[in-house]
C-alpha cells in the first residue's frame, strides 16, 4: 500500500477538503509518512487570488523537486487544470482531479497504487493560519457547506465549486462524534457560503445546527468560521445568545463600507445595512467578538470611498480586519473594470485597514485585563503554553499550566502584542 498525507494552500475550507483526501487515503489503507521520506505529494490548491494561484503552482514545483509524482486538486485545479499538468517533467508527474472534495478523495484512494509513497506536509498561507487534523487534536474542521449562489462581481469561487449546497446534518454529527473521539472539543463549522446552510433532510438552519452540535457529548465548543450578512437568519441569533457552547465570535465579511463600491461588488447590502446588522447582533449578544473581511483597491475604491470604509470599520467595532489587495480574476464581472488602483495605493491603504484593526484589538483584549476567562489550550512548548478564549481572544501561559487539548480558567494579566498574557486562576491566587 502506498503512505500518504495531504498538503493544501487557502481556507479552511480547502484543508476541510484536504482533511477528505486524507481520511479516503486511510480508509483504503494507505499510510502517512513524513516528506523526506515521500515519493509522492497530494496538494489542494487555491485560487482565490492570482497570488494564491501563483503559490499553488509553486508548491507543485518544490514537490517536483523531490518527489516522483504529485497529484492535485482543490480550486486552481478546476479553474486551470492545464496549467498544473504542464508542470511536471519527464520522469517527474502532476496529476490533476477535478471536480468536488469527496470526488476527488474517492478517485485518489482509487489511483494511489503501490509502491507510491505520499509526503506529509500541510501549509498555511495568509487565508488559513490554523494548525492541521493531524498536529492539532484540539479544534476539528467540520465542512457543512459547498458552493455559493451569491455570484459577487470579484469571485471565481462560484465557478470552480459550484451552486450552494449542504451536508446532512446527520453526517455533520457523525463527524462531531468522531472528531471527540479522537480527542477535539471544539468544533469549527466551515463551508463556503456557510450560513446559507440548510439539512436536506430535516430543515434545520445553520443556527439550529450548532445547538445540536453542542449537545453532542464531548463537545465542548462549537465554533462559526464565517457568515455572510445577508445570509443571518433569527435562528443563528438564537444560538448565539442562549446556547453557552456556541462561540461569541462571528467573522462577518464587509468586503467595503462604500455603498457604491458594494453595488459594483454585487454584495447585496449597504454600508447602513451590515451597520445595523452589528448592531442588532450585538444587541443579541453583547460580549460578542466581531472580525471582518475587507478588500482594498477595487477598481471603483476611490480615496473617499476608503475612508468609508474605515469609518465602517470604526463604528462597527470591529477587533480584527483580513485585509486582500484586489487582483482580477478572469471569468469574473468585475474583470472588465480592470486594475485600476496602483500596487503602492493598495499597499498603503492595507496599512491604514491594519493599524486601525491593532487599535480595535488592543481596546477589546484590554478590556479583558483584570477578569477571568476560559481558554481551550492548543500549543504547549517546554517555557509557553497558549489557546483562545471562546471569543477567540488568544492567550499566553506558562508552560506547565495546562495540557493540549485542556480548558482551564485564567486570569488576565497583561497585553501582548497579538494576545493577553495570563496565569492560570488557581495558581494566581485569585478566586
Amino acid at each position: 500500500m502506498a503512505s500518504f498525507a495531504v498538503k493544501f494552500l487557502g481556507c479552511k475550507v480547502s484543508q476541510a477538503d484536504a482533511m477528505t483526501a486524507r481520511r479516503a487515503l486511510l480508509g483504503a489503507g494507505h499510510t502517512e509518512v513524513p516528506e523526506h521520506e515521500a515519493d509522492l505529494h497530494v496538494i489542494n490548491t487555491c485560487c482565490i487570488t492570482s497570488e494564491a494561484e501563483a503559490k499553488s503552482r509553486q508548491s507543485v514545483r518544490r514537490s517536483l523537486a523531490t518527489a516522483g509524482e504529485v497529484l492535485v486538486s482543490g480550486c486552481a485545479v478546476n479553474l486551470h487544470p492545464e496549467q498544473f499538468r504542464a508542470i511536471g517533467a519527464p520522469g517527474r508527474r502532476v496529476r490533476t482531479f477535478v471536480g468536488t472534495a469527496e470526488d476527488v478523495a474517492e478517485a485518489m484512494a482509487k489511483d494511489l497504487a503501490p509502491p507510491a509513497r505520499a509526503c506529509a506536509d500541510l501549509d498555511h498561507d495568509v487565508l488559513a493560519r490554523q494548525s492541521s487534523e493531524q498536529a492539532s487534536r484540539t479544534r476539528g474542521f467540520v465542512k457543512v457547506q459547498d458552493g455559493c449562489d451569491c455570484h459577487c462581481a470579484y469571485c471565481i469561487i462560484p465557478t470552480v465549486r459550484g451552486d450552494a449546497r449542504s451536508r446532512p446534518a446527520s453526517a455533520v454529527l457523525d463527524e462531531a462524534r468522531r472528531r471527540v473521539d479522537q480527542g477535539q472539543p471544539e468544533m469549527v463549522l466551515t463551508g463556503i457560503s456557510v450560513g446559507d446552510y440548510r439539512d436536506p433532510e430535516r430543515g434545520l438552519e445553520l443556527g439550529q445546527l450548532m445547538v445540536q452540535l453542542a449537545r453532542v457529548p464531548g463537545v465542548e465548543r462549537v465554533r462559526l468560521s464565517s457568515v455572510e450578512v445577508i445570509h443571518v437568519k433569527d435562528s443563528l441569533l438564537e444560538a448565539l445568545a442562549t446556547e453557552p457552547k456556541v462561540c461569541p465570535h462571528v467573522h462577518v465579511p464587509m468586503q467595503s463600507g462604500d455603498d457604491d463600491v458594494l453595488r459594483t461588488m454585487g454584495r447585496h447590502y449597504t454600508a447602513d445595512e451590515y451597520l445595523e446588522f452589528i448592531a442588532r447582533l450585538r444587541a443579541a449578544v453583547p460580549h460578542v467578538n466581531v472580525t471582518t473581511d475587507v478588500i482594498v483597491g477595487f477598481p471603483t475604491e476611490t480615496d473617499d470611498a476608503f475612508e468609508r470604509t474605515l469609518g465602517a470599520v470604526d463604528a462597527a467595532g470591529i477587533t480584527r480586519v483580513h485585509t486582500f489587495s484586489y487582483s482580477p480574476r478572469p471569468g469574473t464581472v468585475a474583470e472588465r473594470l480592470g486594475d485600476r488602483v496602483p500596487p503602492e495605493e493598495k499597499k498603503r491603504r492595507s496599512r491604514e485597514l491594519r493599524g486601525l484593526s491593532e487599535v480595535r484589538s488592543r481596546h477589546h483584549r484590554a478590556g479583558k485585563l483584570g477578569g477571568f476567562e476560559r481558554v481551550l489550550v492548543d500549543k504547549v512548548a517546554d517555557s509557553q503554553c497558549s489557546g483562545y478564549t471562546a471569543d477567540y481572544t488568544r492567550c499566553y501561559l506558562p508552560g506547565a499550566a495546562a495540557a493540549r487539548g485542556e480548558i482551564i480558567d485564567v486570569a488576565c494579566l497583561e497585553l501582548q502584542a497579538d494576545g493577553i498574557r495570563c496565569r492560570s486562576r488557581d495558581t494566581a491566587g485569585l478566586s
